[in-house]
């Protein structure tokens, strides 16, 4: 882990390339540091100038005096080798390069040579092509972007330049409030997580938001140790949008699902848009809820409906206690007004009747959160009732969350500009403020979650004799009852099943085992679709009826493709129950993956899967399976429910294997109210040499 305080709390900044030419970067930057009140000492470096805005200039980095905590290069790319070098000699700290022209348009072996001079060094480094940091508690502002940012407790980290530039001012004008501004850039050096580990221990951060568009080393990210909120946006989830974030950094996008899976095992946020990034980020300051009930105010019955649906959507509870709210909201309310949550106080309620309903939620340990609505009416000015919940929220002290939604002009735009000013998220949209005080108890429950250091298991050995058999033939698929046999070593479990290379042997087998009605399918390397030959027949009911089918079976290959190798049948027990889907593949960034989804047509027509990164825990197998879009068909179908723990039994399983093969695919895994069986299995071996393992994390 790199030390990243050098770029927030610097005692001395150098600013290689400092111009009195307003038209150049160095000027920009050195101008920001100059106004933004850095209290520290400020070293210009120009070869031409005795001093650059009323500051004494060097020639040269050696010309100062050693221990720079800062160096900021702003000279083109061809001399940031050579500065890098000074760097090096006049041992600084830590160095953002601004300059571009390095990975991000292929010259990755320069960008390396920067990154070796760091290393060998000690020197952390920011970039490059990058805009530069702000970190308003140092009032420091060493970029070429605008010169203010609005103090808050915000880390906003970003991966790219001109967007960061560009919601700097957006930050100001949307009262979002700030602590630390850091563009990473190509990330040659200091990335994502060691940022993250510096906002983990910093008092003036209270929530971290990134812009990634891609990781360069997935295991290093897979040791991410989330302690404060975290939200990310993370674009290049359609194919072409990856595309174009892999040529603008450099970085590998690797497969957005993946991702997915990434940042909720780490217990990262992922939002979609920039606005819902920010408006989760500001509403993660809000206090933590202590339970679910959710009480929402209102002024009208249109806007109250709308809200209690989006929380039914996103998954909040809304308070549902008839009697107790009609005793303590009625009389905050005329006659015609409605308790029954939305608490509606009606259109003509002033500033008055939002306080009474107001005040009583906020007191009530019943209700353990707030959402405020209020349509613009002629009769009330919508600043005084923004006026009003920040007094109130204020005096409760701010125990439980309370987030605004306001429709209207002008009059209530300014009034959702001061409550964001106060802390307290204010939306003219009905979703996003119902989104901000999810994302709330979205966080509440992943600080809830237990925390446990996991490894990767090391296959048993007869598993490991399976694969070096099926190898030394100079294959990598496994046969059926090769790949049953490595699944029941590994803890799937399977319905009974047996491998038989005569007639008398399958009755002798399926009777002692009690397989009936069974299936039974030719065992070949040389045949690949076995139903095209008439290598499978189903429910077969008894032995008389196995045996005929035995014999029929194997003529009829015989007759259809005679020179295959017939080494026998595999008999499984027919089973019923909904189909799952469970595999396994290899990231490039970030190692084995275990997937989860519905089976059958379900998985082709909607893809509807989700992944984890081994290694995972029976909770975080628990959540896999709650985050496909079909969950509610395995709590019952067609009077058939899943067995979920014989589902997490064999995920659990199956990510031993994950890291020392290419790909499993078990389809269908079968579920029902007595278990889950894996009745078919498909492995393909990695080729040797290949690497096996992810790192425990």
């Amino acid at each position: 882990m790199k030390n990243v305080d050098v770029f927030f709390q610097p005692k001395r900044i150098a600013v290689v390339g400092a111009s009195a030419d307003s038209k150049k970067i160095g000027h920009q930057i050195l101008k920001n540091i100059i106004d933004g009140g850095y209290e520290g000492e400020i070293i210009p470096i120009n070869p031409s100038a005795p001093e650059v805005l009323g500051h004494k200039a060097y020639k040269s980095l050696s010309d100062v005096a050693p221990g720079v905590d800062m160096v900021v290069i702003t000279i083109p790319s061809h001399l940031v080798l050579g500065a890098m070098q000074e760097c090096a000699r006049c041992k600084a700290k830590g160095v953002a390069i601004i300059t571009s022209g390095f990975g991000e348009v292929g010259k990755i072996k320069e960008e390396l040579e920067l990154k070796k001079i760091a290393d060998d060094n000690n020197i952390s480094l920011l970039g490059p092509n990058i805009f530069g940091l702000a970190y308003a508690p140092a009032k420091l502002n060493a970029s070429f972007g605008p010169k203010d940012i609005y103090p808050g407790k915000i880390a906003f980290i970003t991966q790219s330049g001109a967007l960061g530039i560009g919601l700097m001012g957006w930050t100001v004008m949307k009262k979002i409030g700030l602590a630390a501004l850091v563009n990473l850039g190509n990330k040659s050096d200091v990335d994502e997580l060691d940022m993250i580990h510096y906002f983990n221990k910093d008092k003036n951060v209270d929530v971290i938001l990134i812009y990634m568009e891609g990781i360069k080393d997935g295991i290093k990210f897979l040791k991410t140790k989330i302690e404060k909120p975290t939200v990310v946006l993370k674009v290049g989830r359609s194919s072409r949008g990856a595309k174009a974030a892999a040529s603008h950094t450099g970085s590998l996008s690797g497969s957005d699902k993946i991702y997915d899976a990434v940042f909720n095992q780490l217990g990262i946020m992922r939002a979609s848009t920039f606005t819902e990034a920010f408006s989760w980020a500001r509403a993660l300051s809000l206090p933590s809820p202590t339970g679910d009930d959710v009480v929402i105010i209102t002024n009208g019955g249109g806007i109250g409906v709308a809200t209690t649906d989006e929380c039914e959507n996103q998954g909040l509870k809304i308070l549902d206690d008839p009697e107790w709210l009609e005793t303590k909201f009625r009389p905050t309310m005329p006659d015609f007004g409605s308790t029954k949550n939305p608490i509606d106080v009606t259109g003509g309620a002033g500033v008055e009747g939002y306080r009474k309903a107001i005040e009583i939620a906020l007191a009530e340990e019943k209700v353990k959160s707030v959402i405020v609505l209020y349509c613009e009416t002629a009769v009330t000015d919508p600043m005084g009732i923004a006026e009003c919940i920040t007094e109130l929220y204020d005096a409760s002290g701010r125990q439980k969350p309370v987030v605004v939604s306001m429709v209207g002009g002008e009059r209530t735009r300014d009034a959702l500009t001061y409550l964001n000013a106060n802390n307290i998220p204010g939306s003219s949209l009905v979703d996003g403020t119902v989104s901000a005080l999810k994302i709330v108890h979205t966080w509440r429950d992943i600080k809830a979650r237990q925390k446990s250091e996991l490894v990767i298991e090391q296959l048993p050995a007869k598993i490991n004799d399976v694969f070096d058999a099926v190898r030394k033939e100079g294959r990598d698929i496994l046969m059926e009852h090769e790949a049953r046999l490595v699944m029941e070593l590994c803890g799937v479990p399977t319905p009974p099943w047996a491998f038989v290379q005569s007639a008398d042997e399958a009755v002798k087998v399926a009777d002692q085992k009690q397989m009936y009605p069974l299936a039974m399918k030719i065992a070949s390397p040389d045949i690949v679709h076995k139903t095209d030959v008439g290598g499978v027949v189903l429910n077969i009911r008894d032995g008389q009826e196995l045996r005929e089918k035995f014999n029929s079976m194997m003529e009829k290959i015989k007759q259809k493709q005679p020179t295959a190798k017939l080494l026998g049948v595999n008999l499984i027990k027919m089973v019923s129950g909904i189909e799952c889907i469970i595999g396994t593949t290899t990231d490039p960034q970030f190692g084995a993956a275990v997937m989860f989804g519905l089976g059958g047509v379900f998985v082709e027509a909607l893809k509807d899967v989700a992944f984890r990164v081994v290694p995972f825990d029976e909770k975080e197998a628990e959540r896999l399976i709650g985050e496909i879009k079909a969950k509610k068909i395995l709590e019952g179908f067609r009077g058939m429910s899943a067995d979920k723990p014989s589902i997490i039994k064999t995920l659990i399983a199956i990510q031993k294997l994950a890291p020392y093969v290419k790909e499993i695919d078990i389809n269908p895994l079968l579920t029902n109210q007595n278990g889950s069986y894996a009745v078919d299995a498909r492995i393909v071996l990695k080729s040797e040499g290949s690497s096996t393992s992810n790192h425990g994390h």
